[in-house]
């Protein structure tokens, strides 16, 4: 579990955000709801590591860390992806070996999100919200302590988020803890805050 205590985000010229309380517990599904600009995107990166202006507490399991020092896969705008090649080849890139158990896994995924027949073409021939559905895919097979996706609804709706359930449902079995960032507030989250007036609050 991550906690943020008094935690303050600065960013550039008179840009805060402030977090009293915010907590993310390991196989909860958390979303961050906020109009464009609120630091959204900041509150991932510093959690994730890659942005380091913010004082206050960070805690991992009731102890002070820094980002680091847990396994989070960040998903963002940029497609970490080689689009020359398949949507398979991309899927079983981080493995050096891959268990009988793990190619089932995948391949139940890759049906229930309907990706399946799309197993052999380039990334580049796949949509946007296809995309970002193998990076979610390939990150929840790796079974990290957290997933943060930012812009989630740029990718997906509603809709799209049934078709992610058996996806979801693997990460929260496996204790990995999915955060996303949101402009507008979507169904069935475990726990829900959102960005105003430069303040988290929990909903």
């Amino acid at each position: 579990m991550i906690e943020l205590k008094n935690f303050v985000i600065s960013g550039a010229g008179d840009f805060h955000l402030k977090a009293d309380e915010l907590q993310i517990k390991s196989g909860l599904f958390i979303q961050i709801s906020g109009n464009n600009n609120s630091g959204k995107s900041l509150v991932l990166k510093c959690l994730a590591g890659f942005y380091h202006n913010f004082k206050g507490e960070l805690l991992y399991n009731g102890v002070l860390e820094k980002p680091g020092n847990y396994s989070v896969i960040l998903i963002n705008d940029f497609a970490a992806l080689m689009p020359e090649k398949s949507m398979k080849y991309n899927l079983y890139l981080p493995f050096n070996k891959t268990t009988k158990r793990k190619k089932i896994i995948l391949d139940e995924m890759l049906t229930n999100t309907g990706l399946k027949k799309y197993q052999h073409q380039k990334v580049k021939t796949l949509s946007r919200s296809e995309i970002k559905t193998l990076e979610l895919i390939r990150a929840v097979i790796q079974q990290p302590h957290f997933i943060f996706i930012d812009d989630f609804d740029t990718y997906f709706d509603n809709s799209s988020l049934e078709n992610l359930t058996k996806v979801f449902d693997y990460a929260a079995k496996a204790g990995t803890a999915i955060m996303i960032t949101t402009r507008t507030k979507f169904e069935g989250i475990t726990s829900s805050y959102a960005i105003n007036s430069g303040e988290i609050h929990k909903l």
